[in-house]
């Protein structure tokens, strides 16, 4: 029994390297976490020694799941499950646990260890699954009814199987899944014949033949079976859907054939469901018709009376006919013959037999079977393993398959492929805000006007979540350009979805055959570091491949190297811009704009880093250590007798939507003991857009006491008929109207300010950096300004000269 943490953590030392570990004493206190617990849950070991695991809480289990883990590990035994926690920057992980408690001398619980393996990558194997399996939903019922379905996985381990494969098999579901189709195996076949199907399957080609196998008693069945891979985004088979019908009647009929032949033919196959057909070569080498009998045979009108010494040119169409004579005379010429035949709109699978005589092929006998349904099923299949369900655009596996023709194309002519890689810019706001139904519609929409902009030989593929590629052949650098263009343009109308007016902008990049790359992982990945580009460079834009682009994107990777290390070494720092009351002078409060000072690249401005910051997640530590950082130096300022002074901190999108934000600035407040009017946050107005969470939140830290602005105001597309529902203290002029202000940008001012004056909603304009803009915002009756003219960004220092300089006095007023 141990009796000290380090005894444990010595025992636990061989799980360091490939376990993720805690330590919790018996109130549920966290004592210890290893790197690998930090390094999964994005915090630091600070964070987490002296909290409970609510703070990686992702919400997802019942609190009965807690209690019974509670009631197991308090008697002394060891539990074990799955948990789904929450890491700091708000992604979710998986984690197969053990927690193992450990008592003390008088039997109890003073800690457990908690040892968990990491198994997101299974978890999200297994929602792919389950939504492979709710899109087969809707076949699901004719498979049931007319095939026998397995699906396997890349080892060809059972996942799946359906009732009439169970029913056919003898052996109950749970006897199958986990085990392999051995436990069916009659060892009629050869290693060779399965070595053959794994070989095709495993190169992602569909495999079809007839297998005999042998059920739980022992008895043996035949099956005409087709095996369809899935592939992955490598194009590696991950599982296989086989698809079966019950030949057994057939291939029985066709060995009972054999010995009726010299009995009543006619009457032993006109009860037989399929049909049965026999033919034979005539004197003038003419194949003819000797029977034709059975159920099928019935419903199509084909009886013997009507086929007697008839050819198929006299029966069929001519396109049927030509098939069938070529399948005839294969199989008189001594080939095994198996064929599927197109006839009155039902699919057929056609064996012919030969019958022979001293060594001769004398006659044939051909028999037939529908699997009209089990077509469509594997057409189905086919069809969901090659289209994205969403957009029914081509996927990444057939984008592959068609680019690849093209490229063998493009090099027998000696012609260049355009390849695209599309990104929608700012697509996961709207997601996030509006919701994933609004953001897969927006999808549709956007694959609409895709293929809208492109000629009938071009191809365009959705690759997953809001990244397309195009392909274009037989086409220039200009042509290319010009249809990237195209697809810009028809971008820029807007899209009304759920009474909502929505903008959404691509970021293009484009590689060329060859000269970009001779392989499609090449070209794709070129394309897509073009596409950066394009989104360096202000997004809704198109950048072509180009090796100076390897120097950017290097920059940008160090650049996202040091921004990881850049908070904890303390490289941030703040400057401050005064706000002023426009009528009265007075400095009434700063906004806090963050700077990034690094030791060897110097002073790195807000918009090469932020973007960063949003898409690696920093920005929510980063956003913390602002409104934390602003807090205190608001309340130190305060306290040397600047006693009114407010501070605003512009909230990102991503921290806006984090479940913590209203606790997290209620921490800080407390902590700094900052009053809650003294602070402001800004809002853009694309956080606007879900109007319910948006309202919800606002009125939250309304109730906290602090204020809010939407900044940048007229440059979003949030509806103004949501702006009265808002708890809004002031709208922020967007600078681009004030620094321009010709007669349409003062007419846009003019209407902001009429319209905040109506609603009780203070405004502010920012850019303000001439005597004019003065003059002309006074005129308005804007309340507040902020820009060059009175002073620009300043360190904090600077910014304690500027407020003693300006004489600002105990009262918190301006003198």
């Amino acid at each position: 029994m141990f009796k000290q943490i380090r005894d444990v953590k010595y025992a636990l030392s061989a799980l360091e390297e490939s376990s993720v570990i805690s330590i919790t004493d018996e109130k549920g206190i966290i004592t210890y976490v290893n790197h690998n617990f930090c390094q999964i849950s994005k915090f630091s070991r600070e964070e987490l020694v002296g909290k409970n695991h609510n703070i990686v809480d992702s919400g997802f289990h019942p609190r009965n799941y807690f209690k019974s883990l509670w009631d197991t590990i308090s008697r002394g035994k060891v539990w074990k499950g799955e948990m789904k926690n929450r890491g700091k920057d708000g992604s979710e992980y998986w984690l197969s646990m053990t927690l193992v408690p450990f008592m003390n001398d008088s039997g109890f619980l003073y800690q457990y260890v908690a040892i968990g393996t990491d198994i997101t990558k299974r978890k999200q194997m297994e929602e792919s699954l389950s939504k492979t399996m709710k899109d087969l939903h809707d076949i699901k019922n004719a498979l049931d009814e007319s095939s026998i379905v397995a699906i396997t996985d890349d080892k060809g381990v059972i996942t799946y199987v359906n009732d009439k494969f169970c029913e056919i098999s003898r052996y109950e579901m749970d006897e199958l899944v986990g085990n392999t189709h051995r436990v069916i195996n009659s060892r009629y076949h050869s290693k060779s014949f399965f070595k053959l199907m794994w070989e095709t399957i495993k190169q992602g080609r569909v495999w079809k033949g007839e297998v005999k196998n042998r059920d739980k008693n022992g008895n043996e069945y035949w099956m005409n079976t087709t095996i369809v891979p899935f592939l992955d985004d490598r194009g590696v088979p991950y599982q296989y859907v086989s698809i079966r019908t019950d030949i057994t009647d057939r291939i029985e009929a066709e060995a009972a054939l054999a010995e009726a032949l010299q009995n009543d033919f006619r009457r032993t196959v006109q009860n037989l469901q399929n049909c049965v057909f026999k033919i034979v070569t005539d004197p003038k080498g003419n194949i003819t018709y000797t029977l034709c009998e059975g159920k099928i045979a019935e419903e199509l009108g084909l009886t013997s009376e009507r086929m007697l010494r008839k050819t198929s040119y006299e029966i069929f169409p001519y396109e049927v006919a030509e098939q069938m004579e070529s399948c005839f005379r294969r199989a008189f010429a001594g080939e095994p013959v198996t064929f599927e035949l197109k006839l009155s709109g039902n699919d057929y699978y056609i064996t012919l037999s030969p019958i022979e005589e001293n060594g001769e092929i004398v006659e044939m006998v051909g028999s037939m079977i529908d699997i009209t349904e089990r077509k469509k099923a594997e057409e189905t299949i086919r069809y969901m393993a090659h289209y994205d369900s969403l957009t029914n655009l081509p996927n990444r596996t057939l984008f592959h398959e068609k680019l690849a023709e093209a490229m063998l194309k493009a090099k027998h002519k000696d012609e260049k492929i355009g390849v695209m890689f599309i990104d929608l810019d700012r697509f996961k706001n709207i997601n996030d805000t509006l919701g994933h139904s609004i953001g897969d519609v927006l999808l549709q929409a956007v694959a609409n006007r895709l293929i809208g902009c492109l000629r009938k030989e071009d191809s365009v593929s959705r690759l997953g979540g809001d990244e397309f590629a195009i392909f274009l052949t037989g086409v220039t650098h200009e042509e290319v350009g010009e249809i990237a263009q195209r697809i810009i343009t028809s971008m820029s109308e807007s899209i009304t979805l759920d009474h909502i007016e929505i903008f959404i902008t691509p970021s293009i990049g484009i590689s060329m055959y060859p000269e970009d790359g001779d392989d499609i992982e090449a070209l794709l990945k070129h394309a897509d570091a073009a596409m950066y580009l394009a989104k360096e460079q202000g997004k809704n834009n198109y950048q072509f491949f180009s090796e100076e682009l390897h120097q950017i994107l290097a920059k940008k990777l160090q650049l996202e190297r040091e921004l990881r290390k850049a908070l904890d070494e303390k490289q941030f720092t703040l400057h401050y811009q005064p706000k002023i009351q426009l009528r009265t002078g007075q400095i009434i409060g700063m906004e806090a704009l963050i700077r990034w000072e690094h030791p060897d690249l110097g002073l790195i401005p807000p918009i090469q880093f932020i973007p960063i910051a949003e898409e690696t997640g920093l920005i929510v530590p980063l956003g913390e250590w602002v409104v934390r950082t602003a807090c205190q130096q608001t309340k130190e300022w305060q306290e040397a007798g600047f006693t009114e002074l407010a501070v605003a901190v512009n909230i990102s999108l991503r921290q806006f939507m984090q479940n913590n934000l209203i606790e997290m600035i209620t921490s800080i407040l407390e902590e700094t003991g900052l009053s809650p009017q003294y602070l402001e946050l800004e809002i853009t107005e694309s956080m606007a857009l879900n109007v319910d969470y948006t309202i919800r939140i606002l009125n939250r830290l309304k109730g906290l006491g602090i204020s809010i602005s939407i900044d940048d105001f007229g440059t979003g597309y949030s509806s103004l008929s949501y702006l009265s529902q808002f708890p809004i203290d002031r709208l922020k002029i967007d600078q681009s109207f004030v620094r321009n202000l010709n007669p349409r940008n003062q007419a846009i001012i003019k209407t902001i300010i009429h319209m905040a004056h109506n609603m009780k909603i203070a405004v502010i304009a920012e850019g303000v950096e001439t005597q004019e803009h003065v003059g002309f915002l006074k005129e308005q009756m804007c309340n507040e300004v902020q820009g060059y003219y009175y002073s620009k960004p300043l360190p904090t220092k600077e910014i304690d000269s500027y407020l003693q300089r300006n004489c600002y006095g105990e009262s918190g007023s301006m003198v």
